[in-house]
């Protein structure tokens, strides 16, 4: 058996990658958490410590940005961390790098709608939403198709932002070889 650690931001499209394989369980961690490190690398320590006596290959499925110290957590717990910085590159591949410039937030329709959780998280209001998002001239969401955003979602969170969102379909099948050759 194969155990997976991973954020729920990518929920839909590992359960679309992995909805024939019975040798992987996933335990989920929330990813509202990303708001606070200290509140992310609790969860994932005690996660990983709780699974870290089971036999089989361990894997944490996380971007290398998303805590300065994943690695390094990952190898305290014998699990093998994610070999991507940016967890977007998972669904993108690199060029989630080149997507990112001139001002550009990667995010997916999970992630735009885990933003209420986000703010209730840390506190926020939508004036703190919008300084922590509007230093970008938009938002790329990067869909897969298996759960899309509704008309209606994207304007509540332009409504709260202000920041435009582009929709950009990316073809779930890479994320799957990703995950294939990731985790076997």
């Amino acid at each position: 058996m194969k155990t997976v650690v991973a954020c729920r931001i990518f929920e839909d499209e590992l359960r679309a990658c992995l909805r024939e394989r019975d040798d992987v369980k996933i335990h989920w961690v929330d990813a509202a958490l990303h708001a606070n490190l200290d509140r992310l690398e609790k969860d994932i320590r005690n996660r990983l410590e709780a699974l870290s006596v089971q036999g089989g290959a361990r894997f944490l499925f996380f971007g290398a940005g998303c805590h300065p110290e994943l690695g390094k957590i990952a190898d305290e717990y014998g699990f093998e961390a994610a070999p991507f910085r940016n967890c977007l590159e998972w669904l993108a591949g690199p060029e989630a790098r080149e997507m990112e410039r001139d001002r550009t937030m990667l995010m997916t329709p999970a992630w735009v709608r885990v933003w209420p959780q986000i703010m209730a998280v840390m506190g926020w209001d939508q004036v703190d939403a919008r300084i922590q998002l509007g230093r970008y001239d938009r938002i790329l969401v990067l869909d897969a198709g298996l759960h899309s955003l509704s008309d209606e979602e994207i304007l509540n969170f332009f409504d709260l932002v202000q920041v435009p969102l582009m929709i950009e379909p990316v073809d779930v099948r890479d994320f799957c070889a990703r995950i294939r050759e990731f985790i076997g």
